[in-house]
């Protein structure tokens, strides 16, 4: 359990995460900044944001989970965001900041028009929240364990302390917390599968004691939700998710088109590194928490507690509460994000677009904050709902989510960026048939109803009533198996409906987007003001100030072992924090010397 000295690390960590609205206030000197971190972002720096931004706690519950069931099948998984940043880093990365917007909605306006920018604006405001809501969720799990309090009251505190640094810092103060949390999150996961490893008994012990089973990845069709079908085709929505006008907001804030390509090699060597030491702890839970399914057999779903079980186990004082801090960080660095994002889309695309178009930037600027706030009361309360009602798995909840509101826009979005001649139409119609056909197969097929009237009648037709029992315990393949092509080849039909010269406005438009995406960004003429050397010295200035923090704690009374492992911590925020500080302190010099 966690002692004083935990709760101290935990109290300095979100008095430092609450500081940064007030350090970046400065950065935030109209809109652009606020929602695009005024296109001026270092490829470090933003690489960094979206590294740990794409994901949360949900590692370490619905995917430490997954480990835990299922073994080595949860690397596959990761192999999928391996693939969609090298194909990002070849191709999408540089095309998606020389789209030159401030929000993805602009993307969405350019490339379709005006109706499909509100359509899609009120669209992800669906999306964005659940999402939102589900990250949240996930970390008060983890936290219920770790303090023996209920849910409810963490989600509340956790969801508030997000939207007041988001709100009062923009996004400058959501990706500098972010790189922060991405050092802070590789530190203690690495230290943690490092105990482990050692109080097992090292690689050897930790592999003899997992079950056999556990080193199959590809699953016989139907023998459990995530089968070789599954698996197989998780290729497509690899590829599809990481690579789109919808994710072009990763980009949008880059300094140039360089600085966007060099920005996806940060998650694409995270995730290829890190996961095997992610999920060290839940495939050790057989040999460390030997009791692990009685201990915990009055959770919804057990196994997602594995990690934080086994990290509990081996974790000297201080360690545990930086731990938990490293949770908080992975959920409120993907929370922080949806909130600065979604209110950029609120006020960009809504408010100023339709609302009140003659806005000012003050004006923008303070419509930003209020939704901000609307964004994140909303987020608290679907947590609150999420918490209290329904048994669904974690990792199922990303699954459904994605099926019923991202596989049609997906599609539109990756091949918008290739196909030019479709009518503007397409866009939309596109989305509601995915999400149609995923409702009417996720959801209508495999109720009650359909069950009760389906399974007798199929008796007769043995074939079909293998298919249908096989979508019963195995539906999540029909997403990019069927849903994607489905929607794929709607968008293609499309083209036949095309004609060129009927809307000379709208054919502009599209031209002019597409030869922007070829474009390379010329960062002096169109932005200007770099303040780079400033970027590298905060950032180097606040690892160095919690790096000073994280080495007090090895005075805390603990076993040698306990007091490297912190001095290990301790060690990579000071390092990376002096090597920032100084190249921000000899860009200046270059420049003064100028």
């Amino acid at each position: 359990m966690l002692t004083h000295w935990d709760y101290v690390v935990i109290v300095f960590y979100f008095l430092f995460v609450g500081s940064l609205g007030f350090v970046f206030r400065h950065f935030n000197k109209d809109s652009t900044n606020y929602f695009a971190g005024g296109q001026r972002t270092c490829w470090w720096l933003l690489g960094g944001s979206m590294f740990i931004s794409n994901f949360s706690s949900w590692t370490f519950t619905g995917a430490a989970g997954i480990a835990q069931k299922y073994g080595i099948l949860i690397f596959y998984v990761y192999l999928m965001d391996v693939l969609g940043y090298i194909i990002g880093y070849l191709f999408f990365a540089t095309r998606l900041r020389q789209m030159r917007l401030i929000t993805n909605m602009d993307g969405v306006r350019r490339r379709y028009g005006r109706y499909n920018e509100q359509f899609f604006t009120w669209y992800s405001l669906l999306q964005g929240p659940l999402v939102g809501a589900v990250w949240l969720f996930s970390l008060s799990m983890i936290l219920s364990i770790a303090f023996d309090m209920p849910k409810n009251p963490v989600i509340i505190a956790t969801g508030l302390t997000v939207l007041i640094m988001a709100l009062l810092g923009g996004s400058w103060a959501v990706m500098a917390s972010d790189f922060i949390q991405m050092l802070l999150l590789m530190c203690i996961s690495l230290v943690t599968a490092v105990l482990v490893l050692i109080k097992i008994g090292g690689v050897g012990a930790l592999i003899a004691q997992i079950p056999e089973t556990h080193f199959q990845i590809f699953f016989p069709l139907g023998s459990i939700k995530y089968d070789w079908l599954f698996l197989i085709s998780t290729v497509i929505g690899g590829v599809l998710m990481r690579n789109s006008m919808m994710t072009a907001g990763k980009y949008i804030a880059a300094k140039d088109s360089q600085h966007a390509k060099r920005a996806a090699l940060v998650p694409l060597i995270g995730y290829s590194l890190l996961p095997a030491f992610w999920f060290v702890p839940p495939l050790a839970v057989f040999t460390l928490v030997p009791d692990f399914a009685q201990q915990y057999a009055a959770f919804d779903n057990p196994e997602e507690a594995s990690y934080i079980a086994v990290a509990l186990n081996v974790l000297p004082q201080g360690l545990q509460g930086l731990l938990i801090v490293g949770l908080f960080a992975a959920t409120m660095s993907s929370m922080d994000t949806s909130f600065n994002k979604t209110a950029g889309v609120i006020v960009k695309n809504v408010y100023a677009s339709i609302v009140r178009p003659k806005a000012s930037d003050k004006e923008q600027l303070l419509a930003g904050q209020i939704a901000t706030v609307v964004c994140g009361v909303l987020v608290i309360g679907i947590a609150l709902l999420l918490a209290n009602v329904g048994k669904i798995s974690i990792f199922d909840m990303y699954l459904y989510i994605g099926a019923l509101f991202g596989c049609g826009s997906a599609i539109v979005f990756l091949m918008g960026m290739f196909i030019r001649r479709t009518p503007a139409w397409v866009a939309w119609s596109c989305t509601l048939i995915g999400s149609v056909l995923s409702y009417s197969l996720f959801v209508l097929l495999r109720g009650e109803t359909a069950q009760a009237m389906l399974l007798p009648t199929l008796e007769d037709w043995p074939r079909l009533l293998s298919v249908y029992n096989y979508i019963l315990v195995a539906p999540f393949f029909m997403t990019n198996m069927i849903v994607a092509p489905a929607c794929a080849l709607f968008y293609l039909l499309s083209m036949r409906f095309y004609k060129r010269g009927k809307k000379p406005a709208y054919d502009k438009q599209v031209d002019e987007l597409f030869v922007d995406m070829q474009t390379p960004v010329d960062f002096e003429k169109e932005v200007g003001s770099d303040n780079s050397q400033h970027q590298a010295r905060t950032l180097g200035g606040l690892s160095i100030a919690y790096g000073l923090f994280i080495f007090t704690l090895v005075f805390i009374p603990n076993p040698m072992i306990g007091r490297i492992a912190i001095l290990a911590c301790a060690a990579v925020m000071l390092v990376i924090g002096w090597v920032l500080w100084r190249s921000g302190a000899s860009a200046k010099a270059v420049i003064a010397a100028k």
